[in-house]
């Protein structure tokens, strides 16, 4: 320990603190409440690629990544008004070369021994390896996402290709050009319907940088419309009511991403048939208070015992055996969590009355801020 740290720990009374410094093993920040470093072990420095001496002459806030100082400043803010004992945050910090280093960061408030005021303790753990690997299994659920995307294409377009083939046969073997130019017509629309298929299925996994505001009834009927061959095949009827037309701010090739995986997670709940229904309506968010969207999708499936529920939202658990990845309703709760919010599911599953709902309510500006979490109730 420098001097000049040494003797800065030392006029705040942190002798104690300033002798488990050096041979920690995670970074570990001393601060004042404003952002100012009052010390830093050898740890952090090797963290964030600075020296300690660089670092003694920055505000923490110059290190933290832009997109995760809103979400750092507001626990900050409710830990400094004791309004909470301490806080866990995931993070980013921004080394001098742009790249990021994310951490697990635990922040606690210590008094100064002398002084009676206080400053702030952050232990920082990397884990940047765990990052890696979830977003590894999330691009891998994305290229699974496309996959299903591109088959279910394949057998919606089928259909509409055949029937144009044979209705040019038709117009040749016609024996008026009255009666060819009919068909001609009628292939004509085959072909337009064809070609809407395709155009709306490039639609789903276009991702935008910003967020936009989509009417849910429109989205919802995309969504429906792209998976109307497979309702048809399945023999599920859907039953769906938009009430009010709310819109939403959120990721539209996201949000079709989880409502397209839990249509079809109902879907093939119901082998043998059933029907879907799906709700769309304004809502609030009765833990924040906060208007929106609610929206509900309930099958007339087979339904889930308790312990399936607990684990549904686990990656890699899959009821489906080698037919799935276990990673869809994982990666949709992530979703739901990143537009800020909240997904349950209720579930029965006894031989008298089965079935499964799963309702998500999104807040009006569903792309900004701190996600509420996921829940699971008992039917």
């Amino acid at each position: 320990m420098s001097s000049r740290h040494e003797e800065s720990l030392i006029t705040r009374g942190y002798q104690a603190i300033g002798k488990v410094f050096a041979g920690a093993t995670p970074g570990i920040i001393i601060c004042g409440l404003q952002g100012r470093f009052v010390h830093c072990n050898d740890a952090f420095a090797r963290m964030v690629d600075r020296t300690r001496e660089e670092i003694a002459n920055c505000n923490v806030l110059n290190l933290i990544h832009p997109e995760d100082i809103s979400r750092y400043q507001e626990l900050l803010k409710q830990l400094i008004a004791k309004q909470i004992p301490h806080f866990v945050i995931e993070k980013r910090y921004v080394r001098p070369d742009g790249t990021d280093v994310w951490v697990r960061n635990s922040v606690s408030l210590v008094e100064r021994e002398s002084a009676g005021s206080c400053d702030l303790i952050s232990i920082c753990e990397d884990i940047c390896d765990r990052k890696r690997a979830e977003q590894a299994v999330k691009d891998h659920e994305q290229l699974a996402a496309l996959g299903r995307l591109a088959s279910a294409i394949v057998h919606e377009i089928r259909n509409p290709l055949e029937g144009a083939t044979n209705l040019t046969f038709l117009a040749q073997k016609s024996t008026s050009l009255d009666e060819a130019r009919m068909y001609l017509k009628a292939a004509e629309e085959e072909l337009a319907r064809a070609g809407n298929i395709i155009a709306l299925g490039l639609q789903f996994p276009r991702q935008v940088v910003a967020p936009e505001r989509v009417a849910m009834e429109e989205l919802l009927q995309s969504v429906l419309r792209l998976l109307s061959g497979r309702l048809e095949r399945g023999h599920v009827r859907v039953d769906f009511s938009c009430t009010a037309k709310p819109t939403l701010l959120c990721f539209p090739g996201e949000i079709r991403q989880v409502l397209v995986n839990l249509i079809v997670n109902a879907i093939d709940a119901m082998p043998s048939g059933g029907l879907v229904r799906i709700r769309v309506k304004p809502a609030t968010d009765w833990r924040t208070d906060v208007p929106g969207v609610r929206i509900t999708i309930a099958d007339t499936g087979v339904g889930m015992s308790r312990v399936t529920r607990r684990r549904i939202y686990e990656a890699f658990f899959t009821t489906k055996g080698p037919a799935g990845s276990g990673i869809g309703l994982w990666v949709s709760a992530n979703i739901v969590n990143k537009h800020r919010g909240s997904i349950h599911v209720r579930s029965r599953n006894n031989p008298r009355s089965s079935g499964t709902a799963f309702t998500m309510i999104f807040p009006d500006e569903a792309a900004e801020g701190k996600p509420p979490g996921i829940g699971i109730s008992a039917p």
